[in-house]
């Protein structure tokens, strides 16, 4: 039996293709260094016999066979190798730069394509294949203009050349498209940026402020814009949230239009046959029920009327005369309103709500409201909403601070502490709104005071350079301290008792057309007094008979 010789291993494609093109006949380019194989050294100097032109030009032959073949970066080596060879034939080297730049025209190798034909072009400023293949590179990059122009200065003196021609037809077909683009883009531009510019004019005259995402993006998927069904424009259409505090959930009405009512909403959200939605536990969710309220910029508190329409809620939701700019907030695009049932839910969700009413001013405290001060900033949104003559004036109203002060006698006083800003605002109505608070707070009485800022004097190591306004002095706060404790009485006359031990008494002389109605609180005006500048006062009017 004859014994089984060992095979040898098989090798892998890759393998079997760098053998055989290790082999002479088979190579795509020769080495350039010098080598030991005599079959290469014969090939080398076959390749590299002659003239540099016959070199150029043996190495063009061959590119061009790997040319026809669609071998384009073997075409590409021998094409270099030719230009490598540097012939004197100008006609030469333009036809091996154009050759190679038509095999990168093939490859898609742009850049390459430009700077060949460039230095063609140097060569020969008429080179018709150098500018066609420009001209296709730059069309293939976009960049039209230059395309046309390299086809319109080769048909100056080439007209009849077709691919040219076929180029040409072509960059002007793609700038047309293009042009119609950016024209329609222009357009689409000036139309957004118009269409902005009218809905801030809208939104300006409806007192509406813009409110952005910090983020950058919304979620909301609505944004606001005029009623396609009115030609005028005049007529908005808003997206608007209703939340549900109750229940933590909420629904957007993706289009509200401005002159519908809110009635016409809630009426087809909850209609009172229908059965009330899976979230409404206690079924208490039906249109003759429910409240709504809204919040201005200036956190001012407004309770929506169901006849009323969103343009009506805009326009109360501004700011009274003389006073700062108020409005709704357009928050990403969309309004929010507040839809709670009648009752115990909605003095609750209010109870939360009051410190809107809560302004703290630069020295006012920093700590969260007390049980005193949500008394009174409730007690104030109770009398905007359920007293007419008050509603107007206390919408912009804001407390900074609110403090009980003990009385003699077993009492307690009530000083209500405002912004400075707001003092006159509350001077219009303060004898009414005081009043009103007594009834609520039948135990105390109520005094209004500025919430002021003192500073101290200054020293000689003191970093602060800028003198100190008289109206932060210590001595003048507490003159406008005693003038705000008795307004809207006038002081008359001020006198100071200095004891034998030192201590100082402050007499103050009210004016004594006011002594019936200010007189049962001139006991507190000396307590509240002592309390804030520790320093005593008594407060009197003069004998009837005395002038």
């Amino acid at each position: 039996m004859a014994a089984v010789l060992p095979q040898p291993a098989e090798s892998s494609f890759e393998e079997k293709m760098a053998a055989l093109q290790s082999t002479p006949l088979f190579m795509k380019s020769l080495p350039s260094e010098e080598s030991n194989d005599p079959v290469i050294q014969a090939l080398q100097s076959l390749a590299f016999e002659g003239t540099p032109d016959e070199i150029a030009q043996n190495f063009k032959e061959q590119g061009n066979d790997y040319f026809k073949g669609k071998r384009y970066r073997e075409a590409i080596s021998f094409y270099t190798q030719g230009i490598d060879a540097k012939p004197s034939d100008l006609v030469l080297q333009e036809a091996l730069l154009c050759n190679r730049a038509a095999c990168n025209v093939e490859l898609k190798n742009y850049g390459s394509v430009l700077r060949d034909c460039s230095k063609a072009l140097t060569l020969n400023t008429k080179s018709s294949k150098a500018y066609y293949r420009s001209a296709v590179a730059l069309l293939a990059l976009d960049r039209i203009e230059e395309s046309l122009d390299c086809c319109e200065r080769c048909l100056e003196y080439d007209p009849e050349n077709s691919g040219v021609r076929s180029v040409r037809d072509h960059s002007a077909a793609a700038k047309a498209e293009k042009d119609r683009k950016e024209n329609e883009k222009q357009e689409r531009i000036y139309n957004e940026q118009r269409e902005r510019k009218l809905l801030q004019v809208a939104f300006k005259e409806r007192h509406l402020f813009t409110v952005h995402n910090p983020k950058g993006s919304s979620e909301n998927p609505y944004e606001p814009h005029f009623d396609p069904e009115d030609p005028e424009r005049t007529t908005l259409i808003i997206p608007a949230f209703f939340l549900y505090p109750q229940y933590a959930t909420s629904d957007v009405i993706a289009h509200f239009v401005e002159d519908t009512t809110f009635s016409a909403h809630i009426s087809q959200m909850f209609p009172p046959q229908a059965p009330a939605p899976v979230w409404d536990k206690a079924g208490q969710y039906i249109a003759n029920t429910l409240v709504v309220y809204a919040m201005t910029r200036r956190k001012r508190l407004l309770k929506v009327g169901k006849k009323m329409s969103l343009r009506d809620v805009c326009n109360a939701a501004k700011a009274k005369e003389g006073e700062p700019d108020d409005g709704l907030e357009l928050k990403d695009g969309c309004l929010t309103f507040v839809v709670v049932p009648k009752g115990e839910v909605e003095q609750n969700w209010l109870a939360m709500s009051v410190n809107h009413k809560i302004l703290r001013s630069a020295n006012a405290p920093t700590s969260t409201p007390d049980e005193t001060e949500v008394s009174v900033a409730q007690a104030l949104i109770d009398l905007e909403n359920n007293v007419p003559e008050l509603k107007t004036e206390l919408r912009a109203l804001q407390i900074s601070a609110a403090r009980e002060v003990d009385v003699r006698g077993g009492k307690k006083a009530i000083v209500v502490f405002v912004p400075v800003p707001q003092l006159k605002a509350f001077h219009k109505v303060q004898q009414r709104l005081t009043r009103e608070l007594e009834k609520k707070f039948s135990d105390r009485h109520v005094v209004f005071v500025a919430q002021r800022r003192m500073l101290s004097k200054p020293t000689r190591n003191s970093r602060v350079k800028q003198k100190r306004p008289r109206s932060r002095t210590l001595t003048n706060v507490h003159e406008k301290i005693l003038e705000d404790l008795v307004f809207p009485t006038e002081i008359v006359g001020k006198r100071t008792r200095v004891a034998v031990d030192g201590s100082k008494l402050l007499k103050v002389i009210l004016d004594p057309k006011d002594a019936t109605s200010l007189e049962y609180k001139l006991d507190s005006f000396s307590s509240v007094y002592r309390r804030l500048t520790g320093k005593d006062v008594t407060f009197e009017f003069p004998p009837a008979n005395q002038e």
